[in-house]
C-alpha cells in the first residue's frame, strides 16, 4: 500500500473534537520537526521521532470506537530521568500509564513489568508504558508540553 499522509487519514477517519485534537498534535509534530514515519500496510499508524523499533512513540488513527481508537498516542519510554515537571503534568502522565494488555504472543517477554515514572512505581506496564487514548484538548496540550521538555534531551530529538 502506498504511504498515506497522516493528515489524510485524520480527515477521513475522525470528526469533531477528535479530529481537531489529532490535527493539533500532528501540527505540533510538524512545527517541531518531529518526524512521522508510516508503519505497516494499513495506513493507520506512524512511528514518531524515529523509525519503528527506535522511536519516541507510535500514533495510530483508526476512527473506530473500540481499542485502540479512534486515535491513540503511545510513548515507548518512561525513562525521563531527573527531568523537572510540574505536578499537574506528572498527574497527567501517571493517569495515562498503560497496563500490559497482553497484546501479542510474546507478551511475557515484551518488556512490560515494573516501571517508575516521575518517582511513582507502576506494576505490569506495557512495553509502551504511556498511552493517550483519544486525548482531549487539555491532554493534547499536556502532551505537547511533555514533548517540549523531553526534546531538550538529545535522545528524543527528531
Amino acid at each position: 500500500m502506498a504511504d498515506i499522509s497522516v493528515n489524510t487519514v485524520i480527515s477521513e477517519k475522525l470528526s469533531g473534537n477528535a479530529q481537531q485534537n489529532a490535527f493539533d498534535l500532528v501540527n505540533f509534530f510538524q512545527a517541531n520537526d518531529i518526524q512521522l514515519d508510516p508503519n505497516g500496510d494499513t495506513g493507520e499508524g506512524w512511528a514518531i521521532g524515529g523509525v519503528v523499533g527506535d522511536s519516541l512513540g507510535f500514533l495510530i488513527v483508526t476512527g473506530v470506537d473500540r481499542f485502540p481508537g479512534p486515535w491513540t498516542l503511545w510513548l515507548n519510554t518512561c525513562d525521563f530521568g531527573d527531568i523537572m515537571m510540574d505536578d499537574a503534568l506528572k498527574e497527567t502522565v501517571w493517569a495515562h500509564a498503560s497496563p500490559c494488555g497482553k497484546c501479542n504472543n510474546n507478551w511475557e517477554n515484551c518488556g512490560g513489568g515494573e516501571r517508575t515514572i516521575f518517582g511513582r512505581n507502576f506494576n505490569r506496564l506495557c512495553h509502551s508504558p504511556i498511552m493517550f487514548l483519544n486525548p482531549d484538548a487539555q491532554t493534547v496540550d499536556d502532551i505537547k508540553q511533555l514533548l517540549t521538555v523531553l526534546s531538550k534531551k538529545s535522545r528524543f530529538d527528531a
